[in-house]
Parts: C-alpha cells; structure tokens; sequence
C-alpha cells in the first residue's frame, strides 16, 4: 500500500497522519510534544513521529510516495515575539534615495502586545565608488546595533536587482542570514515589500536551522520522496525554498487545517476554528472556497498572499496575566515556553498548600500565574484547567483532567480577586472568547457572513465560553471526536474537535447520509437559519 504522511509542527505537539494514497483514508496518526528544547530543535520531534507512525502503521520507507509538512512555528514565534532583530540595507541615489530611506524606515514593528520586531536602518548611496566596501560598513554598523539578519531595499529593484542581490551576496560571504525584497515580492511599493522582507528576515535564523535538520531527517529515514513544506497560501514548496522564503510558511499549519475540512467536511459557509495548544486560527469558507488576501502582521499589511486566516494567542495552554496578584487577560504565552506542567494534569495529592507566583517566563514578558507547592511542585495555571473546572469538558472526554488538582491550584487566585474558584475560571475564560470574539466578528462583517450561524472546528476548551457571548443562541448540541485515543491524557493536546454547520433547514434535521450529501449553502426562502449537526 502506497501512502502519504503529513506532520504538523505545532507550539504545543507535532503531529504525524498517515493516509492511503488511493481512497484517502486514514491509515494511522501519532503525536509527540514538540521539543523545543532539544538541540535539533523541533526537527528533533519531527524525526520522533515520523518513525513513530511507520512502526505504528507498519510502513516501509518505499512505499511512502508523498511526504509534507505544516507548521505554526513561524507564526508563533511571530505571535510571542520570538524573532531576530532585523538591520536593513537601504540602497539609492538623489532624491529617490532620501524618498527610500523613509519608506524603508521600518522601526520597532509591534507582533502582539508588548511584543515588537526590532529593525535599525542604515543607507547606502549607489553612486559611492567603492560600493561594496559601503555596504560592508553598512552591515558592521547594523551589527554594531544588535541586527542579526539583514534585509536590502531599494525602489525599483524588481526592475533591476542587482544592487539588492550584491548585499545579500556579501552578507552570504560573512556567513549573515539576508533577504531581497525582490524575491520576496515583485509587486511595486517599496514600504510594504520592504516591511514583507523584514518580517522574512526576522525568522530565518529560527527557520533555516529546522529546514536543514528536518530535511536531513527524512533522508536518514531512507525516504525517497523529496519533502515539500506547506504553503500560507494552501501550495507546497521545497525546502530549498523555505531557507530563502521562510514567511511563506506562515499559516501553513492553519491553511492544512482549512484544506482538510474543504476536502473531508466539504463546507460551503461559515467560520472555521482550529484551536490548539498556543493559538487559535480562525478563517472563513464561503460558497465553498476559502478567502484569500493579502496577510497582515500585527496590523500592518504585506505582500504576502496567503488564506485568510487570522491567529489568536489563544490556546489551550495559553497562561493567566496576572497584575497586583489578580488575573487580568490570557495568552499568549503558553505552558510549554515556561517549562511547567499543566495544573489540570498533575495529581491532587501533589498540590500542597498552593501558592500564588509571578512567573515571566522570556525577558520582557508580562507576569503570568503560576503556583509553587510546599513539596517543590511547580504548575501553571492554563486555559484547560479554566475549562475544566467550568465544565466544559465531561468526564469521559479525551480533554478531561483532574479537577480537583485545577481547583486546589486556582484557589490562591480566586482568592486574591475575592471570588469562587468558578468564577476565577469563567472570568480568565471570558478573556479569551472576548479576544476571539472580536476576530470572529470582523471576518463575518468582511465577508457578509450570518451572524447567527457560525461553523467550526475546534478543542472544547475555546469555543464553548466563546459561544456563550454570542448575540443568539448557535448551538444546539454537539458531538466531540477523539482523533488520538492512543495518547495519554497526561500529554494531552487537541483530540476533540466539533463542526457546525452553517446550511439552514426548515427543521433541525438528525444526523443522516441525506443531510452530509446535501451541503446546502443558501437557506430556503422564508426559513429559520439552525444549526446541522456535522459529524
């Protein structure tokens, strides 16, 4: 049997399927948490579950003929800030060069909240006559001011690179990771090719090294088949492409997630989650195809054409911000990044006289909550455990913990904000659906979306406390799938999902072959918008 084996890089868990290449079906999926901390990098948890789905599924390195991957790893480290200080070069003459150096003055680019992209710029005239040693001077003064990476801009230079091309050459020579805004984007406007290509250069030292790795680790494997890396905009690309190109990775994981609900779903309208342990990606299907547009970073448009997806520092490990020892928002920054344990999966007993502490977990994070025991233990408090103590999630669910541990260890939280230990949870949880409230709200008014018929594809911990603060009721029951029974609850991700359906019927029908063979994507004249059960 010829297969297909897709693995998606999240912040949380890789994740590896394997598909039969002749009817698509699933063959077998395994994931392990992403290992960020190993000296591979997440190459090194790459390597881990591709062997571990074909031992698990008995695959021969022969007969794998198509094997891709997706990753958040460029969009997170863009949502948690986690990107290298950019210098730009920028390169003219005359009066087009005092116009460059404006539109190319990038300065302090904010990601999220309190995150921010670091750029310096320094300027070369083109009619010097030694221009590379004045490019040469250029980079040393860059470094001198803590770039890491460089970009070279200069107006017209999808006419005529080749001043753009030289400094990426020399910085090659000095063994510096740099970027052309031509080959980034051959669309005239030099401010946001210039901003694309900053953005580019801001993540390629993280890139470039889990490209190499990851790559080499297919080949170890004995796998023939070249490995191709998803696209933002739903395509794939070698990974020769991905180290000179590496935004075009951004959304790949989210864009994956999209194809698979318009391949195996087959949606026509309405909003589409995918929620995991760091972020929540939210896009829109309409009339069956998934919006396109040019993708924005922290506010600012690029020229980087990719699926509408917008990503949200929501996840299920997503921390608590505390001030003056209250919890006062939620996210970004996840579980992992701090090194703790989840409280809702760590044993009751463990949980000790709790004590409520500040923890920061990268310099110049905000405080997050975590709580140290008098026995050593140290957890976070999470969105899951939010979740769980709320009820969200049943006992029998994948996504179910110990409550009892979540509860001992919100107390000393609850107690500092005067409240029960529900109330604690559902107010950090309200955080949450506010921010994803407001995205899910500005795709549906661009898109002239029903408002009161949302679809979507997510973990129990987001949505329900988002869907409570909607206008009208948009649920009326729901089934969650377990996708990975094989894995443990202790090392728990995403396994459940749910999808509604945006069709309308004049009655809620009952799950049957006729309504999944259906789809329609226009209600019927004068009929009540429902909610479809969508298994």
């Amino acid at each position: 049997m010829k297969v297909r084996i897709g693995i998606d890089v999240g912040g949380t868990f890789t994740d590896a399927v394997a598909i039969d290449n002749e009817t698509f079906e699933v063959v077998g999926s395994v994931k392990v948490p992403t290992t960020h901390t190993a000296a591979e990098g997440v190459a090194a948890g790459i390597v881990q579950v591709l062997h571990k789905v074909m031992e698990q599924c008995e695959i021969r390195p022969e007969d794998v003929i198509f094997i891709a991957h997706g990753t958040t790893q460029a969009t997170n480290a863009l949502l948690e800030g986690d990107v290298a200080p950019v210098g730009i070069i920028t390169l003219g003459s005359g009066l087009q060069g005092a116009k460059s150096k404006s539109d190319t003055t990038m300065g302090d680019i904010e990601l999220s909240e309190g995150k921010y992209l670091r750029s310096y710029n320094e300027y070369v005239d083109t009619n010097a006559p030694d221009l590379d040693g004045s490019i040469r001077a250029a980079i040393q003064k860059l470094q001198e001011q803590g770039a890491q990476t460089f970009v070279a801009a200069e107006a017209f230079s999808v006419d005529d690179p080749k001043n753009e091309n030289r400094v990426v050459e020399i910085c090659g020579e000095m063994g510096l990771p740099a970027t052309a805004t031509n080959k980034i984007s051959k669309l005239y406007g030099l401010k946001v090719r210039t901003r694309t290509a900053v953005i580019n250069a801001s993540i390629m030292p993280k890139m470039l090294d889990a490209a190499t790795m990851t790559d080499q680790s297919i080949k170890n494997a004995d796998i023939k088949s070249p490995l191709m890396v998803m696209r933002c905009d739903g395509g794939v690309m070698t990974v020769d492409e991905v180290r000179s190109r590496p935004i075009l990775t951004i959304l790949s994981g989210p864009a994956a997630g999209v194809a698979g609900a318009l391949m195996y779903e087959k949606l026509t309208d309405g909003l589409f989650f995918e929620v995991g342990g760091t972020s929540t990606d939210i896009s829109c299907v309409k009339d069956g195809k998934v919006m396109i547009k040019y993708a924005e970073v922290g506010g600012h448009k690029t020229y980087l054409n990719s699926l509408d997806v917008r990503t949200v520092g929501i996840g299920g490990g997503s921390m608590v911000e505390v001030k003056d020892g209250k919890a006062c928002d939620t996210g970004p920054r996840s579980a992992h990044i701090a090194g703790l344990d989840y409280e809702v999966f760590t044993d009751a007993d463990k949980i000790q006289n709790p004590r409520l502490v500040p923890v920061s977990p990268m310099p110049g994070d905000p405080e997050y909550a975590s709580i140290e025991c008098d026995n050593g233990v140290r957890v976070c408090l999470t969105m899951s455990g939010a979740a769980n103590i709320a009820g969200y999630v049943k006992p029998g669910d994948y996504a179910y913990g110990n409550v009892e541990a979540a509860r001992k260890a919100w107390k000393p939280l609850a107690d500092n904000m005067g409240c029960t230990v529900e109330e604690a949870a559902r107010k950090v949880l309200g955080f949450a659906a506010a921010k994803n409230s407001r995205v899910a709200a500005q795709l549906m008014k661009d898109y002239h979306m029903i408002p009161s018929t949302p679809c979507s594809w997510a973990a129990a911990v987001a949505l329900p406390a988002w869907c409570r603060t909607w206008p009208r009721p948009c649920i009326t029951r729901a089934v969650w799938q377990r996708t990975a029974r094989s894995f443990p609850p202790s090392a728990w991700h995403w396994p459940w999902c749910v999808i509604w359906w945006s069709a309308a019927f004049p009655t809620p029908p009952t799950m049957t072959s006729s309504v999944c063979a259906g789809r329609p994507s226009r209600r019927p004249s004068g009929t009540e918008p429902r909610p479809v059960l969508w298994k």
